[in-house]
């Protein structure tokens, strides 16, 4: 009787696997902006700290209005501190317009305090 041991591992995407499977062998990344948030948590996991400079400058290369405030969540939630000074600092430049998109909707309360008092205090909302 022939036993096949399969371990399926779905916590992330499989271009996410892939990226981190490359970086393991090779020290290179090659990954889309949009899978890099994938790459950025699974680097955390492993305290991969190289990795993890290399996921923040491919999401700073892919920041957008519309996806802004999801990154800088991202960032807090990662404990990636210059993602998420890069990216605050991408939120108050276009305050107006990420405040009006769906990702900045979408942030837990605390964030979004956390940002309004942190944009207070940049000079934000001057009179």
């Amino acid at each position: 009787m022939q036993h096949l041991s399969v371990i399926e591992i779905t916590q992330f995407t499989y271009p996410v696997y892939r990226a981190f499977l490359q970086y393991l062998y090779s020290d290179m990344v090659d990954l889309a902006p949009e899978d890099a948030i994938g790459l950025l948590d699974l680097a955390n996991s492993y305290c991969e700290t190289q990795l993890k400079r290399i996921c923040e400058k491919i999401i700073r290369q892919g920041i957008t209005v519309d996806n802004a405030a999801m990154l800088y969540a991202a960032a807090i939630k990662y404990h990636a501190k210059e993602l998420e000074e890069f990216c605050f600092r991408f939120c108050l430049n276009h305050l107006t317009a990420i405040t009006q998109t769906e990702a900045f909707h979408n942030l837990d309360e605390m964030t979004v305090k956390e940002f309004i008092s942190l944009a207070g205090r940049h000079g934000a909302f001057k009179n």
